[in-house]
């Protein structure tokens, strides 16, 4: 006699937070991670706390890197993990902290990720690969991806040109002073000679 399985799916979940920039809370008071970070990981579990088919089974966090590109040491241990069975589903606060590289982002999304199977889940942007594709997001999601990705370059060009203008005006941008060279107490655009 055949039974009917009725029993759901369980997926396990790694849970994906990334920022660009650290938080300047992290070094000035010496925490482990900045604010934005920790609130992406509350806002995710307080999402996954009645979900009874995800089991969280990783915390993957690139604190300090760029969404412009997928070489970030975190995601390449996710995608070890994916490919090695131990993760079937992915869960990020929205699609800009998953990555902001329009077309690598929607490989993952629409292709590689469906191929091996893993569920991926944007909380804010209310995207579920698993609720199947409405004719809305084959629009808005693609869409959205292509706004972040316009989003980073735009920030570029403007610092860019912001540090192309304190250049023109003779104005110091470097992060490290040559040697026998200090920066000004006073200004730190402009150096001094270190007496």
């Amino acid at each position: 006699m055949n039974q009917i399985n009725n029993s759901k799916k369980i997926y396990h979940a790694a849970i994906y937070v990334r920022l660009s920039k650290e938080d300047g809370d992290v070094a000035t008071a010496g925490k482990r991670e900045s604010n934005s970070i920790s609130n992406q990981k509350d806002l995710i579990k307080n999402f996954l706390k009645d979900k009874k088919d995800i089991v969280v089974v990783s915390e993957r966090v690139d604190d300090g890197y760029s969404g412009s590109n997928f070489e970030r040491p975190a995601f390449q241990m996710m995608l070890e993990d994916i490919k090695k069975g131990i993760v079937d589903c992915v869960v990020v606060k929205d699609l800009s902290r998953f990555g902001r590289e329009y077309i690598d982002a929607g490989k993952y999304i629409e292709r590689l990720f469906p191929a091996l199977g893993v569920r991926f889940i944007a909380v804010n942007d209310h995207y579920d690969s698993l609720e199947g594709k409405s004719q809305a997001d084959e629009i808005v999601i693609p869409f959205k991806n292509l706004i972040n990705d316009a989003y980073c370059r735009d920030i570029s060009i403007k610092i860019r040109s912001h540090l192309e203008v304190k250049r023109k005006n003779g104005e110091y941008i470097g992060a490290f002073t040559p040697y026998g060279y200090q920066k000004d107490s006073d200004n730190k655009n402009k150096l001094v000679i270190d007496a």
